[in-house]
């Protein structure tokens, strides 16, 4: 069928329920050739435990196929040990037969759409997190991620149909009334640069338009 839909945080079992039958009962018409989008806090990998195993499996046996963005609230040290596969034209994570993460700076045609995904965040709670376990440094944009992505954008002539983030940038930050981060600082040199439809993100939980950037939280929308 190759459809295209696209949400927001997971942060595994706390908001994974969007994704219900009861919540999005057109899933029953769906199948593997449909492409769910997250927005990064998918949180399926954080501890390694049973309960992460629950929700893999969980997700991997929907009538579709999830493709995920990398937020600041997921264990990156994990995430690291799955393996790389080739899929979409590009190269990401495998985490089940049918859940993947996409690697920063790739650019991926999913369904007939040309996506720039851009992993990462600031968590600006931090200080009351534990590095190595509730937190890891890895989750903030790095030049090596916005220089793969200039390379591959240069592949595509600077020309993309969407970009996925987690972090809005200094102009959803400005909008929203929070400073700016180093992450932000750094997707804003793709988001001047790149030509594209629209940006889509996650982060801050809310459902909102800012300019042509859309803010998903609860929402689940379908990309035509």
């Amino acid at each position: 069928m190759n459809r295209l839909f696209i949400t927001g945080d997971l942060h595994q079992s706390i908001d994974i329920c969007k994704l219900a039958t009861n919540r999005f009962p057109i899933q029953k018409e769906l199948d593997k050739s449909d492409v769910m989008i997250v927005c990064g806090d998918a949180g399926l990998v954080w501890d390694g435990s049973n309960e992460d195993k629950y929700w893999q499996k969980w997700l991997s046996e929907k009538n579709f196929t999830t493709f995920c963005c990398l937020g600041n609230h997921e264990n990156y040290n994990l995430i690291n040990d799955y393996p790389i596969v080739e899929i979409f034209g590009g190269k990401a994570r495998e985490i089940q037969s049918s859940v993947f993460y996409a690697i920063s700076g790739e650019i991926y045609i999913i369904n007939g759409k040309k996506m720039l995904f851009i992993n990462g965040a600031d968590s600006r709670d931090k200080e009351w997190r534990t590095e190595g376990k509730s937190w890891w440094p890895q989750e903030q944009i790095s030049s090596a991620d916005i220089s793969r992505a200039f390379y591959n954008l240069e592949q595509h002539g600077f020309c993309v149909d969407y970009i996925i983030s987690h972090t809005g940038g200094s102009e959803v930050c400005k909008q929203l009334g929070f400073a700016s981060t180093i992450s932000d600082e750094w997707l804003d040199k793709i988001l001047e640069t790149a030509q594209y439809s629209k940006h889509y993100l996650g982060h801050y939980h809310l459902d909102k338009w800012v300019g042509d950037s859309r803010i998903i939280y609860n929402d689940i929308i379908e990309l035509y």
